[in-house]
Protein backbone atom coordinates (compact mmCIF):
# COMPACT_ATOMS: atom_id res chain seq x y z
CA UNK A 1 0.00 0.00 0.00
CA UNK A 2 2.84 2.37 0.93
CA UNK A 3 4.54 1.55 -2.41
CA UNK A 4 1.38 2.47 -4.37
CA UNK A 5 1.00 5.72 -2.43
CA UNK A 6 4.61 6.66 -3.22
CA UNK A 7 4.12 5.97 -6.94
CA UNK A 8 0.93 8.07 -7.01
CA UNK A 9 2.74 10.97 -5.31
CA UNK A 10 5.55 10.90 -7.88
CA UNK A 11 3.07 10.94 -10.75
CA UNK A 12 1.21 13.91 -9.25
CA UNK A 13 4.47 15.86 -8.95
CA UNK A 14 5.40 15.02 -12.55
CA UNK A 15 2.13 16.39 -13.92
CA UNK A 16 2.28 19.40 -11.60
CA UNK A 17 5.75 20.60 -12.70
CA UNK A 18 5.93 19.48 -16.37
CA UNK A 19 4.04 21.64 -18.92
CA UNK A 20 1.61 19.96 -21.24
CA UNK A 21 2.89 18.99 -24.68
CA UNK A 22 2.19 21.90 -27.12
CA UNK A 23 1.77 21.31 -30.85
CA UNK A 24 3.29 23.36 -33.68
CA UNK A 25 -0.15 24.77 -34.50
CA UNK A 26 -0.65 25.84 -30.90
CA UNK A 27 2.72 27.61 -30.86
CA UNK A 28 1.78 29.25 -34.18
CA UNK A 29 -1.53 30.47 -32.74
CA UNK A 30 0.32 31.81 -29.69
CA UNK A 31 2.76 33.63 -31.97
CA UNK A 32 -0.08 35.27 -33.91
CA UNK A 33 -1.64 36.53 -30.67
CA UNK A 34 1.69 37.94 -29.49
CA UNK A 35 2.27 39.55 -32.89
CA UNK A 36 -1.11 41.29 -32.73
CA UNK A 37 -0.12 42.62 -29.30
CA UNK A 38 3.17 43.88 -30.85
CA UNK A 39 5.19 41.62 -28.56
CA UNK A 40 7.55 40.73 -31.36
CA UNK A 41 10.37 39.17 -29.34
CA UNK A 42 7.93 36.82 -27.63
CA UNK A 43 6.27 36.10 -30.97
CA UNK A 44 9.65 35.18 -32.45
CA UNK A 45 10.13 32.59 -29.70
CA UNK A 46 6.70 31.12 -30.35
CA UNK A 47 7.20 30.85 -34.11
CA UNK A 48 10.65 29.33 -33.59
CA UNK A 49 9.10 26.66 -31.39
CA UNK A 50 6.49 26.00 -34.09
CA UNK A 51 9.15 25.57 -36.78
CA UNK A 52 11.22 23.47 -34.40
CA UNK A 53 8.35 21.01 -34.07
CA UNK A 54 7.38 21.18 -37.75
CA UNK A 55 10.35 22.11 -39.92
CA UNK A 56 8.28 22.53 -43.10
CA UNK A 57 5.73 24.87 -41.47
CA UNK A 58 5.84 27.53 -44.22
CA UNK A 59 3.41 29.99 -42.64
CA UNK A 60 5.28 29.89 -39.34
CA UNK A 61 8.54 30.65 -41.17
CA UNK A 62 6.80 33.55 -42.91
CA UNK A 63 5.49 34.98 -39.65
CA UNK A 64 8.92 34.54 -38.09
CA UNK A 65 10.48 36.52 -40.96
CA UNK A 66 7.80 39.20 -40.61
CA UNK A 67 8.60 39.65 -36.90
CA UNK A 68 12.34 39.74 -37.56
CA UNK A 69 11.71 42.56 -40.05
CA UNK A 70 9.73 44.44 -37.44
CA UNK A 71 12.67 44.03 -35.05
CA UNK A 72 15.07 45.21 -37.82
CA UNK A 73 16.88 41.88 -37.69
CA UNK A 74 17.00 41.71 -41.45
CA UNK A 75 19.52 38.93 -41.99
CA UNK A 76 17.50 36.63 -39.72
CA UNK A 77 14.36 37.66 -41.60
CA UNK A 78 15.89 36.69 -44.94
CA UNK A 79 16.85 33.23 -43.67
CA UNK A 80 13.37 32.60 -42.26
CA UNK A 81 11.66 33.85 -45.42
CA UNK A 82 13.85 31.65 -47.62
CA UNK A 83 12.56 28.63 -45.68
CA UNK A 84 9.01 29.89 -46.02
CA UNK A 85 9.41 30.16 -49.79
CA UNK A 86 10.96 26.67 -49.99
CA UNK A 87 7.91 25.21 -48.29
CA UNK A 88 5.31 26.95 -50.46
CA UNK A 89 3.58 29.39 -48.05
CA UNK A 90 -0.07 30.34 -48.43
CA UNK A 91 0.87 34.01 -48.80
CA UNK A 92 3.45 33.96 -51.59
CA UNK A 93 3.07 37.65 -52.36
CA UNK A 94 3.57 38.49 -48.69
CA UNK A 95 6.68 36.31 -48.50
CA UNK A 96 8.21 38.02 -51.53
CA UNK A 97 7.30 41.43 -50.10
CA UNK A 98 8.86 40.76 -46.70
CA UNK A 99 12.02 39.45 -48.34
CA UNK A 100 12.28 42.60 -50.40
CA UNK A 101 11.65 44.64 -47.26
CA UNK A 102 14.52 42.88 -45.48
CA UNK A 103 16.96 43.52 -48.33
CA UNK A 104 15.81 47.15 -48.46
CA UNK A 105 16.42 47.41 -44.71
CA UNK A 106 20.00 46.26 -45.35
CA UNK A 107 20.40 48.88 -48.07
CA UNK A 108 20.64 46.16 -50.74
CA UNK A 109 18.30 47.79 -53.22
CA UNK A 110 19.35 45.73 -56.24
CA UNK A 111 18.46 42.56 -54.31
CA UNK A 112 15.22 44.02 -52.98
CA UNK A 113 13.73 45.17 -56.30
CA UNK A 114 13.27 41.68 -57.87
CA UNK A 115 11.36 40.51 -54.78
CA UNK A 116 9.03 43.49 -54.97
CA UNK A 117 8.56 42.73 -58.67
CA UNK A 118 7.70 39.12 -57.79
CA UNK A 119 5.20 40.45 -55.26
CA UNK A 120 3.52 42.53 -57.96
CA UNK A 121 3.54 39.63 -60.40
CA UNK A 122 1.84 37.46 -57.76
CA UNK A 123 -0.63 40.19 -56.78
CA UNK A 124 -0.86 43.22 -59.13
CA UNK A 125 -2.95 45.09 -56.53
CA UNK A 126 -0.29 44.85 -53.81
CA UNK A 127 0.07 48.64 -53.37
CA UNK A 128 2.85 48.59 -50.77
CA UNK A 129 5.11 46.69 -53.16
CA UNK A 130 4.93 49.61 -55.61
CA UNK A 131 5.68 52.06 -52.81
CA UNK A 132 8.69 50.16 -51.47
CA UNK A 133 10.06 49.39 -54.93
CA UNK A 134 9.67 53.08 -55.73
CA UNK A 135 11.71 53.98 -52.67
CA UNK A 136 14.42 51.54 -53.80
CA UNK A 137 14.56 53.20 -57.22
CA UNK A 138 14.71 56.58 -55.46
CA UNK A 139 17.71 55.41 -53.44
CA UNK A 140 19.33 54.25 -56.68
CA UNK A 141 18.61 57.69 -58.22
CA UNK A 142 16.41 56.11 -60.89
CA UNK A 143 13.83 58.83 -60.49
CA UNK A 144 11.61 58.11 -63.49
CA UNK A 145 11.03 54.51 -62.37
CA UNK A 146 10.61 55.68 -58.78
CA UNK A 147 7.90 58.17 -59.69
CA UNK A 148 6.05 55.61 -61.83
CA UNK A 149 5.84 53.25 -58.85
CA UNK A 150 4.86 55.96 -56.36
CA UNK A 151 2.11 57.15 -58.69
CA UNK A 152 0.84 53.58 -59.02
CA UNK A 153 0.77 53.29 -55.23
CA UNK A 154 -1.46 56.39 -55.01
CA UNK A 155 -3.89 54.80 -57.50
CA UNK A 156 -4.10 51.56 -55.51
CA UNK A 157 -4.41 53.12 -52.05
CA UNK A 158 -7.56 54.82 -50.77
CA UNK A 159 -5.94 56.83 -48.01
CA UNK A 160 -2.27 57.73 -47.53
CA UNK A 161 -1.26 59.22 -44.20
CA UNK A 162 2.50 59.00 -44.69
CA UNK A 163 4.17 62.43 -44.80
CA UNK A 164 7.50 60.94 -45.86
CA UNK A 165 5.85 59.30 -48.86
CA UNK A 166 4.57 62.64 -50.14
CA UNK A 167 7.87 64.37 -49.35
CA UNK A 168 9.81 61.78 -51.33
CA UNK A 169 7.35 61.98 -54.21
CA UNK A 170 7.57 65.79 -54.23
CA UNK A 171 11.37 65.71 -54.10
CA UNK A 172 11.49 63.38 -57.11
CA UNK A 173 9.01 65.56 -59.01
CA UNK A 174 11.20 68.61 -58.37
CA UNK A 175 14.22 66.66 -59.56
CA UNK A 176 12.39 65.74 -62.77
CA UNK A 177 11.22 69.31 -63.38
CA UNK A 178 7.56 68.52 -62.60
CA UNK A 179 7.17 71.53 -60.33
CA UNK A 180 3.37 71.83 -60.32
CA UNK A 181 3.07 68.15 -59.40
CA UNK A 182 5.71 68.67 -56.70
CA UNK A 183 3.67 71.48 -55.19
CA UNK A 184 0.63 69.21 -54.87
CA UNK A 185 2.62 66.36 -53.30
CA UNK A 186 4.45 68.62 -50.86
CA UNK A 187 1.23 70.37 -49.82
CA UNK A 188 -0.15 66.95 -48.88
CA UNK A 189 3.02 66.26 -46.91
CA UNK A 190 2.75 69.39 -44.76
CA UNK A 191 -1.01 68.84 -44.35
CA UNK A 192 -0.13 65.56 -42.64
CA UNK A 193 2.87 66.94 -40.74
CA UNK A 194 2.99 70.73 -40.46
CA UNK A 195 6.44 70.59 -38.82
CA UNK A 196 8.13 68.82 -41.77
CA UNK A 197 10.76 71.49 -42.46
CA UNK A 198 12.39 69.74 -45.44
CA UNK A 199 9.01 69.62 -47.17
CA UNK A 200 8.52 73.37 -46.77
CA UNK A 201 12.02 73.87 -48.18
CA UNK A 202 11.23 71.68 -51.22
CA UNK A 203 7.92 73.51 -51.62
CA UNK A 204 9.83 76.79 -51.65
CA UNK A 205 12.14 75.36 -54.32
CA UNK A 206 9.20 74.33 -56.53
CA UNK A 207 7.60 77.77 -56.24
CA UNK A 208 10.97 79.44 -56.94
CA UNK A 209 11.35 77.54 -60.21
CA UNK A 210 7.72 78.30 -61.11
CA UNK A 211 8.44 82.00 -60.57
CA UNK A 212 5.94 82.21 -57.71
CA UNK A 213 8.29 84.28 -55.60
CA UNK A 214 6.04 85.26 -52.70
CA UNK A 215 5.04 81.65 -51.99
CA UNK A 216 8.65 80.54 -52.41
CA UNK A 217 9.87 82.98 -49.78
CA UNK A 218 6.98 82.19 -47.42
CA UNK A 219 7.70 78.47 -47.47
CA UNK A 220 11.46 78.91 -47.23
CA UNK A 221 10.93 81.11 -44.16
CA UNK A 222 8.66 78.53 -42.53
CA UNK A 223 11.43 75.97 -43.04
CA UNK A 224 14.00 78.39 -41.59
CA UNK A 225 11.90 78.98 -38.49
CA UNK A 226 11.21 75.27 -37.95
CA UNK A 227 14.96 74.57 -38.10
CA UNK A 228 15.88 77.62 -36.01
CA UNK A 229 18.00 78.77 -38.97
CA UNK A 230 20.36 75.79 -38.66
CA UNK A 231 19.70 74.42 -42.17
CA UNK A 232 21.32 76.24 -45.09
CA UNK A 233 18.89 74.97 -47.76
CA UNK A 234 16.00 77.41 -47.19
CA UNK A 235 18.38 80.30 -46.48
CA UNK A 236 20.24 79.86 -49.76
CA UNK A 237 16.87 79.18 -51.38
CA UNK A 238 15.67 82.65 -50.45
CA UNK A 239 18.96 84.06 -51.72
CA UNK A 240 18.32 82.39 -55.09
CA UNK A 241 14.83 83.88 -55.27
CA UNK A 242 16.24 87.37 -54.73
CA UNK A 243 19.19 86.80 -57.08
CA UNK A 244 17.62 84.92 -60.00
CA UNK A 245 13.98 86.02 -59.99
CA UNK A 246 13.67 89.36 -58.24
CA UNK A 247 17.12 90.80 -59.15
CA UNK A 248 17.24 92.25 -55.64
CA UNK A 249 20.96 91.88 -55.10
CA UNK A 250 21.17 93.68 -51.75
CA UNK A 251 18.72 91.19 -50.23
CA UNK A 252 20.47 88.32 -52.01
CA UNK A 253 23.76 89.31 -50.39
CA UNK A 254 22.22 89.12 -46.91
CA UNK A 255 20.94 85.57 -47.43
CA UNK A 256 24.00 84.29 -49.30
CA UNK A 257 26.20 85.52 -46.45
CA UNK A 258 23.96 83.91 -43.85
CA UNK A 259 23.65 80.61 -45.74
CA UNK A 260 27.37 80.34 -46.46
CA UNK A 261 28.10 80.48 -42.76
CA UNK A 262 26.38 77.07 -42.59
CA UNK A 263 27.35 75.59 -45.96
CA UNK A 264 30.90 76.23 -47.09
CA UNK A 265 30.94 73.86 -50.07
CA UNK A 266 28.48 75.54 -52.43
CA UNK A 267 30.53 77.00 -55.27
CA UNK A 268 27.46 78.46 -56.98
CA UNK A 269 26.41 80.38 -53.87
CA UNK A 270 29.94 81.78 -53.51
CA UNK A 271 29.94 82.79 -57.17
CA UNK A 272 26.55 84.48 -56.95
CA UNK A 273 27.59 86.36 -53.81
CA UNK A 274 30.74 87.60 -55.55
CA UNK A 275 28.71 88.60 -58.59
CA UNK A 276 26.30 90.58 -56.37
CA UNK A 277 29.18 92.45 -54.75
CA UNK A 278 30.61 93.27 -58.18
CA UNK A 279 27.19 94.50 -59.28
CA UNK A 280 27.01 96.77 -56.23
CA UNK A 281 30.59 97.95 -57.04
CA UNK A 282 31.91 96.44 -53.83
CA UNK A 283 34.88 94.92 -55.61
CA UNK A 284 37.02 94.21 -52.55
CA UNK A 285 34.16 92.30 -50.93
CA UNK A 286 33.68 90.27 -54.12
CA UNK A 287 37.18 88.82 -54.08
CA UNK A 288 36.87 86.42 -51.14
CA UNK A 289 33.68 84.59 -52.20
CA UNK A 290 34.94 84.30 -55.77
CA UNK A 291 38.22 82.83 -54.54
CA UNK A 292 36.22 80.40 -52.38
CA UNK A 293 34.27 79.32 -55.47
CA UNK A 294 37.52 78.68 -57.34
CA UNK A 295 38.99 76.81 -54.38
CA UNK A 296 36.05 74.42 -54.71
CA UNK A 297 36.35 74.20 -58.52
CA UNK A 298 39.43 75.60 -60.23
CA UNK A 299 37.73 75.18 -63.60
CA UNK A 300 34.74 77.34 -62.67
CA UNK A 301 35.16 79.83 -65.52
CA UNK A 302 32.41 82.30 -64.64
CA UNK A 303 33.84 82.70 -61.13
CA UNK A 304 37.33 83.25 -62.55
CA UNK A 305 35.96 85.82 -65.00
CA UNK A 306 34.23 87.73 -62.21
CA UNK A 307 37.34 87.58 -60.04
CA UNK A 308 39.36 88.99 -62.92
CA UNK A 309 36.73 91.70 -63.29
CA UNK A 310 37.04 92.58 -59.57
CA UNK A 311 40.81 92.93 -59.93
CA UNK A 312 40.38 94.98 -63.10
CA UNK A 313 37.99 97.42 -61.40
CA UNK A 314 40.44 97.70 -58.50
CA UNK A 315 43.19 98.53 -61.02
CA UNK A 316 45.07 95.38 -60.12
CA UNK A 317 45.75 94.72 -63.79
CA UNK A 318 48.41 92.06 -63.43
CA UNK A 319 46.18 90.05 -61.08
CA UNK A 320 43.27 90.49 -63.49
CA UNK A 321 45.38 89.36 -66.46
CA UNK A 322 46.49 86.25 -64.56
CA UNK A 323 42.81 85.27 -64.36
CA UNK A 324 41.94 86.16 -67.95
CA UNK A 325 45.01 84.53 -69.50
CA UNK A 326 44.29 81.26 -67.68
CA UNK A 327 40.74 81.30 -69.05
CA UNK A 328 42.04 81.93 -72.56
CA UNK A 329 44.53 79.09 -72.22
CA UNK A 330 41.72 76.66 -71.43
CA UNK A 331 39.11 78.12 -73.77
CA UNK A 332 40.15 79.36 -77.19
CA UNK A 333 36.71 80.91 -77.78
CA UNK A 334 36.04 82.78 -74.53
CA UNK A 335 35.08 86.35 -75.38
CA UNK A 336 34.79 88.16 -72.05
CA UNK A 337 38.29 87.20 -70.90
CA UNK A 338 39.76 88.70 -74.11
CA UNK A 339 37.58 91.77 -73.87
CA UNK A 340 38.57 92.67 -70.30
CA UNK A 341 42.17 91.62 -70.89
CA UNK A 342 42.20 94.20 -73.70
CA UNK A 343 41.31 96.93 -71.19
CA UNK A 344 43.98 95.70 -68.78
CA UNK A 345 46.58 95.93 -71.55
CA UNK A 346 45.33 99.42 -72.42
CA UNK A 347 45.73 100.67 -68.85
CA UNK A 348 49.18 99.05 -68.68
CA UNK A 349 50.10 100.90 -71.89
CA UNK A 350 50.70 97.56 -73.58
CA UNK A 351 49.57 98.26 -77.14
CA UNK A 352 50.85 94.91 -78.39
CA UNK A 353 48.71 93.01 -75.90
CA UNK A 354 45.68 95.17 -76.72
CA UNK A 355 46.09 94.57 -80.46
CA UNK A 356 46.42 90.82 -79.81
CA UNK A 357 43.07 90.80 -78.00
CA UNK A 358 41.43 92.76 -80.81
CA UNK A 359 42.81 90.29 -83.35
CA UNK A 360 41.63 87.25 -81.40
CA UNK A 361 38.16 88.70 -80.88
CA UNK A 362 37.88 89.54 -84.58
CA UNK A 363 38.91 86.01 -85.53
CA UNK A 364 36.19 84.53 -83.32
CA UNK A 365 33.75 86.26 -85.70
CA UNK A 366 30.63 86.21 -83.51
CA UNK A 367 28.31 89.16 -83.04
CA UNK A 368 29.58 89.72 -79.48
CA UNK A 369 33.26 89.24 -80.30
CA UNK A 370 33.07 91.65 -83.24
CA UNK A 371 31.27 94.20 -81.06
CA UNK A 372 33.95 93.84 -78.35
CA UNK A 373 36.72 94.18 -80.95
CA UNK A 374 35.21 97.42 -82.27
CA UNK A 375 35.01 98.87 -78.76
CA UNK A 376 38.65 98.01 -78.03
CA UNK A 377 39.82 99.50 -81.35
CA UNK A 378 38.79 102.93 -80.02
CA UNK A 379 41.57 102.63 -77.42
CA UNK A 380 44.37 102.08 -79.92
CA UNK A 381 46.60 105.14 -79.81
Amino acid sequence: MRKHLFTLSVLCLFFLYCPAQTTAKEWFAEGITLKKDKKYNEAVNAFKKATGLQVNYADAWYQLGWCYNELEQYNDAIEALKKAEMNNPNDKAGTYFETGYAYKGLGKYDEAIPFYTSTINSDPKYGLAYKERGFCYYKKKENIKALEDLNEYTLLTDSINDATFYYTKGWIENELGKYNEAVESLKKCVAIDNAYSDAYSELGFAYYLLGNNDDAIINYRIAMNLDNETDFHPILGIADVYYDNLKNYDSAIIYFEKGLQLQKNDKTAYYKLGWCYNDREKFNEAINPLMQALALDSGYTVARTDLGYSYYKLRRYDDALSMFLLIMKNDSKDELSRYYAGFCYYYKNDTTGLQQMISELSNLNTSNSLKFAEILKKYIQ
